[in-house]
């Protein structure tokens, strides 16, 4: 079941700027090793910057909790594998931790960009938790009920 979705979408030229006056230090607190080898294959790494940038923002917000605590850039990490239609994702530390919390089993990702924007979709899956506030429907239903739907109730005919 789809729990929740988000999007993120990244100016290019801003995190050039931002890499530029805080230096590459940046760059290396937000992404892994593979991260940085994918990004700095591309004719113009920055746009592999930002779309791995913008991946993760979108993770935190399909979380709903935005990136508080001890999560971390390094909890996520984004990988191209050879042949793949696209990019996976795969979560470690506090990130795991409370995707787990919410009942999160799955994670789907979907990136593009253009020379001046990269944006990207995040949809997290699973069958949520009560206290999440995301339950699938099938989890809702007291122990013991019947799994199918209802027979419909047809009413007893009225005597004439």
């Amino acid at each position: 079941m789809i729990l929740r979705c988000g999007v993120d979408l990244m100016e290019i030229g801003r995190l050039e700027r931002e890499v530029a006056r805080r230096g590459a230090g940046l760059i290396e607190e937000l992404f892994g090793d593979g991260e940085l080898a994918w990004c700095r294959r591309r004719r113009r790494a920055a746009e592999g910057y930002a779309v791995a940038y913008a991946a993760k923002e979108a993770l935190f917000k399909a979380l709903g909790t935005g990136k508080v605590g001890r999560m971390t850039w390094s909890d996520i990490d984004i990988a191209w594998p050879p042949g793949a239609a696209g990019p996976a994702m795969a979560l470690s530390g506090e990130t795991a931790a409370v995707a787990a919390s919410l009942g999160v089993t799955g994670v789907r990702v979907a990136v593009t960009n253009t020379r001046e924007h990269a944006v990207a979709w995040v949809m997290v899956t699973g069958f949520g938790t009560r206290d999440s506030g995301l339950v699938c429907h099938a989890e809702t239903k007291p122990p013991g009920s019947p799994t199918g739907p209802r027979e419909p109730r047809i009413p007893d005919p009225e005597p004439r």
